[in-house]
């Protein structure tokens, strides 16, 4: 059950988002975000299922679906920075949002999480690297 939300995680969370962030086209990136928005609410029964109630996917304590999604949350909270969309909201997604919450304070989370701003100014360097070699390129 696990390696089949990890694969989800991966495979349609992960994929839809990013091309929402780096379509081509604007009906590209709105596609990417329905997909992402889908994902989300998907994930979020996963979270119910998986965690019976307990703070994380993995019951008690972190498990493997908790470290699969947790490898993104510095990067979500970045592009939440950047573009104002949180992923996990309490009006989409409540237990989620309270992951994303328990999550990130653990010690050793805490410990190996990348700097927000870091990161947003990581995206923004690669933003302006993708639009310099499209502009070559046409």
């Amino acid at each position: 059950m696990a390696r089949f939300w990890a694969s989800f995680i991966d495979e349609k969370f992960l994929a839809s988002w990013l091309k929402a962030g780096r379509g081509k086209t604007d009906e590209e990136k709105a596609d990417g975000l329905k997909l992402t928005l889908a994902a989300v609410e998907t994930l979020e029964g996963a979270f119910m299922e998986c965690s019976k109630g307990k703070p994380f996917f993995g019951g008690d304590s972190v498990g493997y679906l908790d470290i699969a999604l947790g490898a993104l949350v510095a990067w979500m909270r970045a592009a939440e920075a950047r573009h104002g969309l949180r992923l996990f909201d309490a009006s989409r997604s409540p237990l989620l949002e309270k992951w994303v919450e328990r999550f990130s304070e653990l010690d050793e989370v805490v410990l190996v999480m990348p700097d927000i701003d870091r990161l947003v100014e990581l995206g923004k360097v690669r933003e302006a690297a993708a639009a310099a070699a499209a502009a070559v390129n046409s």
